[in-house]
C-alpha cells in the first residue's frame, strides 16, 4: 500500500491527494511515528530522499481536516520525534514546531485537542490557536492568561468573548490594553473602563475607537493629555460641537512650503489650549533631530524625558541634557563621565555653576 511506502515522494503525493481515505492518512502517521522513534534505515532513506525537510508529509497531514482525530492527537502530543536521534545529543529531538503550527490551523480540531495545544511550548502555536473557530470560552480564557504577551496581544485583536476582552482590558501590559481599546469588537462597557485607564496611551487608543458613544467621547474631550483630546477630535463619531472645541488640535492640510523644522512638529503649540509640558514631551519624540535638540534644552521638559535622552546615541542630545538648567543633578553627574568630551565639559560646568 502506498501509505506505508518508504519512499518520501510517494508518501507526499498520497497525502496531498484529495481522494486519499482518512484511514490511509492515519496509517502514514503511525508508520512515520514508529520509524521516527525507532531509528532504522527507513528513516535514513526518508532523509536522503528529500534533502532538507521530510516533515512535509506530516505538515500536510496535520492541516488536513480529513485526518482522523486519533492521528491528530499523536501530533498534538508531539509523540512523533521526527528525526533519527543523534546519540551525541543530550536532549532528545521532538516533533518539529512547523508540524504543530499546521495542526493549529486544522478546522477539525476538537476542544480536547485544542486543550492540549494551548499548553504547547511553542509560542507561535499558541498564537495560531487564538484564531481557531472551535475555541471554547474556557480555552479562550487560558490564552488570555498566557505568559507570553504576543499571545495576549493577538487575543486582544480578535472577536473574542466579552469575558476575555474584560480580562485583557486589565492586563498588566500597556500594549495589550491598547490592542483591546482599538478593537472594533470591544463592547462599550470595556471601552468605558479603558477610557479611564491610568496610561494616556491606552486612553488615546480608546479615544480613536470609532464605536465610542458620545458620553465617553465627551469625557475624553476633557482629558488632561493633549494626545487624548486630539484623538477625540479626529474620531469620526465625535459630535460637531465637541470637534469644534478641539479644532486647534487637528493639523490642517496646507499647500504652502514649510521648513524642515516645522515639518518635524506634529502641530504648533497653542498657548490657549495646550499644556506646555505635554507639548514638550511630544516634541522630544519628533523625527527631526533639530527639534529634539532644541526641545531638550527647555528647562520645563519632563525629567523622565531627560532621563531617557541622557542615554541617547546622539551626543548632541546628551549635550542638550547636560546644558539644560532643569536637568537633575544626578543626571548631570552621570553625564560628567560621558564618553564625549563636549558633553562631559557641559555637565561639569553646569554642576559647578
Amino acid at each position: 500500500m502506498d501509505s506505508v511506502n518508504p519512499d518520501f515522494t510517494t508518501r507526499l503525493e498520497v497525502v496531498r491527494n484529495p481522494n486519499t481515505p482518512p484511514r490511509a492518512l492515519a496509517q502514514i502517521v503511525l508508520s512515520t511515528q514508529n520509524s521516527g522513534n525507532t531509528p532504522n534505515q527507513t528513516v535514513d532513506m526518508l532523509k536522503s530522499a528529500f534533502p532538507g525537510d521530510h516533515n512535509d508529509v506530516l505538515r500536510s497531514i496535520a492541516g488536513n481536516p480529513r485526518t482522523p482525530i486519533e492521528a491528530l492527537e499523536i501530533l498534538a502530543r508531539r509523540e512523533f520525534i521526527g528525526a533519527t536521534p543523534d546519540p551525541r545529543s543530550i536532549i532528545p529531538p521532538t516533533t518539529d514546531d512547523s508540524i504543530v503550527r499546521s495542526l493549529a490551523y486544522n478546522p477539525s480540531l476538537t476542544p480536547q485537542l485544542l486543550g492540549i495545544l494551548v499548553q504547547d511550548p511553542c509560542v507561535e502555536v499558541r498564537v495560531c490557536l487564538v484564531r481557531h473557530p472551535n475555541l471554547t470560552e474556557a480555552l479562550w480564557l487560558r490564552l488570555a492568561e498566557d505568559t507570553e504577551i504576543s499571545v495576549r496581544e493577538v487575543a486582544a485583536t480578535i472577536n473574542a468573548p466579552v469575558s476575555v476582552l474584560e480580562l485583557l482590558a486589565q492586563d498588566e501590559q500597556v500594549e495589550v490594553r491598547i490592542k483591546v481599546a482599538t478593537n472594533p469588537n470591544t463592547p462599550i462597557s470595556v471601552l468605558q473602563l479603558l477610557a479611564g485607564d491610568e496610561n494616556s496611551s491606552v486612553r488615546t487608543a480608546a479615544a480613536s475607537n470609532s464605536n465610542l458613544p458620545e458620553t465617553i467621547l465627551t469625557q475624553l474631550a476633557n482629558d488632561e493629555k493633549v494626545e487624548v483630546r486630539r484623538a477625540v477630535a479626529q474620531n469620526p463619531n465625535t459630535p460637531a460641537p465637541i470637534r469644534e472645541t478641539l479644532r486647534d488640535l487637528v493639523v490642517q492640510p496646507t499647500t504652502r512650503q514649510t521648513s524642515p523644522t516645522l515639518r518635524g512638529l506634529n502641530r504648533l503649540y497653542n498657548p490657549r489650549t495646550d499644556d506646555l509640558v505635554s507639548i514638550l514631551a511630544e516634541y522630544a519624540s519628533s523625527e527631526n533631530a533639530f527639534v529634539r535638540f532644541v526641545t531638550l534644552l527647555h528647562p520645563l521638559i519632563p525629567h523622565e524625558v531627560l532621563t531617557q535622552a541622557a542615554q541617547s546615541a546622539s551626543w548632541l542630545e546628551r549635550y542638550a541634557v547636560a546644558d539644560n538648567s532643569g536637568t537633575p543633578s544626578v543626571l548631570r553627574q552621570q553625564l560628567a563621565e560621558d564618553s564625549n568630551r563636549i558633553v562631559r565639559a557641559a555637565a561639569r560646568v553646569n554642576t559647578n555653576s
